[in-house]
């Protein structure tokens, strides 16, 4: 009877040590986790409003808040790093007038990127994303009207060329155009 006694106690000593272990290093290997970004959203800055904040989204579209430390992004095709705390993070990038913005964000699973037109006022910038959707069908809709219409073909060259000087004027290049037009393609497929 004695050495069931003293066999469950070191039984019950093992079952405690092998816990205490387990917990130790779920909790560690959960500190120490690094955390990607899957999606992300550019709004302005709640404290500073000449200034924006990039939020790291979960699948639900809220702050991913697990999200801290220094991710590569690239805006406009210059590298920034971004230092995340709760999931977000300040562009410190100046606009002297209203522009566009692409802004990708760089790692080695997925690269997932946004292109945005942050409307600039005295006091705030307001950025709006921009979809694929219209960057393509615009351009192509006023080919097609000129092409119905022959009569109106120079008045949609017209459009045409207001439509790609302010998109070139306000920041966004050809080059920009193309590289959203391939990230949308390739998220598709």
């Amino acid at each position: 009877m004695q050495i069931f006694r003293l066999f469950s106690a070191q039984l019950k000593m093992c079952f405690l040590g092998i816990f205490l272990f387990i917990s130790v290093s779920v909790h560690a290997q959960n500190k120490f986790t690094n955390y990607t970004i899957k999606s992300f959203a550019v709004k302005q800055n709640q404290v500073n409003s000449q200034k924006l904040t990039v939020f790291a989204l979960d699948t639900l579209t809220k702050t991913n808040q697990k999200i801290n430390g220094n991710y590569l992004f690239t805006v406009n095709g210059l590298s920034q790093s971004l230092l995340f705390n709760n999931g977000e993070a300040v562009l410190n990038l100046p606009l002297k007038k209203s522009s566009f913005l692409y802004v990708k964000f760089d790692n080695e699973i997925n690269n997932p990127s946004n292109l945005y037109y942050v409307y600039k006022t005295d006091n705030s910038l307001t950025p709006f994303k921009v979809n694929l959707f219209w960057l393509l069908v615009i351009p192509i809709g006023l080919i097609l009207i000129g092409y119905m219409f022959k009569k109106i073909i120079g008045l949609a060259i017209f459009f045409m060329s207001v439509y790609f000087y302010f998109n070139h004027s306000s920041g966004l290049s050809m080059g920009i155009i193309l590289q959203t037009i391939f990230d949308g393609l390739k998220s598709i497929f």
